[in-house]
């Protein structure tokens, strides 16, 4: 990709943002073009020089990512459990005189806990799926599988062939990087420097592949991180409109930030709350609030973002390699998609039960088989 000016690329990021509706926005796409100029304006220097510092820099950085994940998700259970079940449900739903009484319970109270602990046990075990479990690797066993197309359909697709155009390819290839030969859809991924089977891509924040094994976990993570971000906000919000009210007619209006001068929350540096912690013995319940409610907030925007990109292309049968290279042509025909009802079954599954917890599953045997 050639390097453009970080104007360009926003003006260009702005053009997509507002295209109509029938135009296509991969934010994958444009979460690595925004990426590459934010690095480029931190890290100026000549390209074979950036290159191995941003090497040296990933290599430490991409096991880091997915603890960061997880550990962000842990403080949001802390802070619903240790400050908000008691300074929010406890005050607000059950209507207690103080959120410190602790004889005082209610069947809101224990709904809500309930809730929040379903939400975070689904994403932080998908999470997990996704981090460990390996996507599917090409391996020289599977050189001679194809699995899923026999001699019969190969032959019909051969006839085809020279009045309809395919996207994906349906047949096997071969790869030059691993020297394997590989089934349909399968890629090389230049991070792990493996061919995956049905490659979708490389997310950093599992420090993974995405591939026809955790696929399914990958989409569920999305799911549940955007129903609890959603949940969290919902619950929050009010409490959040009414502490910024207060803090502004206290404070006035800053952007700086009237007392620590962090910008428009006023959050506190990490080492003035650890002093604080240290001598009082609890973080104020506003700071908590602060910084829980834009998370989510945040969050839940991108995860509304990447559930609906990912499900349009399930429903197209396509993953999101096969989608972003896919030829502007109305002719082309999409050999794996057997239709939005059974394109949803084959990642999903047709168990709803297992949908709600993080169990182990078995991908479906016909990952690459073409419709005939």
């Amino acid at each position: 990709m050639n390097a453009t000016s970080p104007r360009t690329t926003w003006n260009e990021f702005v053009q997509a943002l507002h295209a109509p509706i029938d135009q296509d926005f991969n934010p994958f796409y444009w979460i690595y073009r925004l990426g590459i100029v934010v690095l480029d304006s931190i890290i100026p220097c000549r390209s074979h020089e950036r290159r191995q510092k941003m090497n040296l820099f990933l290599r430490w950085l991409r096991p880091v990512i997915p603890a960061v994940g997880i550990m962000l998700t842990g403080l949001c259970g802390w802070s619903y459990f240790s400050i908000f079940r008691y300074t929010v449900v406890r005050t607000r739903w059950c209507g207690a005189e103080k959120a410190s009484d602790e004889e005082f319970t209610c069947h809101w109270e224990s709904a809500h806990s309930c809730l929040v602990l379903f939400f975070i046990v689904n994403v932080i075990g998908q999470y997990l799926w996704c981090i460990f479990r390996s996507p599917g690797v090409v391996s020289a066993v599977s050189e001679t599988d194809n699995r899923g197309m026999n001699s019969s359909e190969s032959d019909h697709l051969n006839q085809q062939s020279s009045t309809i155009m395919y996207h994906p390819d349906p047949y096997p290839t071969y790869c030059r990087m691993c020297e394997l030969r590989r089934p349909a859809r399968a890629h090389h991924c230049r991070v792990c420097n493996k061919c995956i089977l049905q490659y979708d891509h490389h997310c950093p924040w599992v420090n993974n592949c995405i591939g026809y094994n955790n696929y399914r976990s990958f989409v569920l993570l999305i799911f549940y991180l955007m129903a609890g971000c959603t949940y969290g906000v919902f619950i929050l919000g009010h409490d959040f409109y009414e502490m910024m009210n207060r803090r502004i007619e206290l404070y006035g209006w800053s952007i700086r930030g009237a007392v620590h001068g962090t910008g428009l929350l006023d959050l506190p540096l990490p080492w003035v709350l650890w002093r604080e912690y240290q001598s009082n013995g609890y973080i104020d319940h506003d700071v908590v609030l602060r910084a829980a409610f834009p998370l989510m907030l945040l969050v839940g925007v991108f995860m509304y973002s990447f559930l609906g990109y990912h499900l349009k292309i399930i429903i197209y049968g396509f993953t999101t390699l096969e989608h972003a290279s896919r030829p502007r042509n109305d002719a082309i025909v999409n050999p794996f998609d057997n239709g939005p009802r059974n394109n949803l079954k084959q990642v999903l599954g047709t168990s709803c039960v297992r949908l709600l917890l993080p169990l182990s599953f078995r991908p479906p045997d016909h990952f690459s088989k073409p419709r005939t």
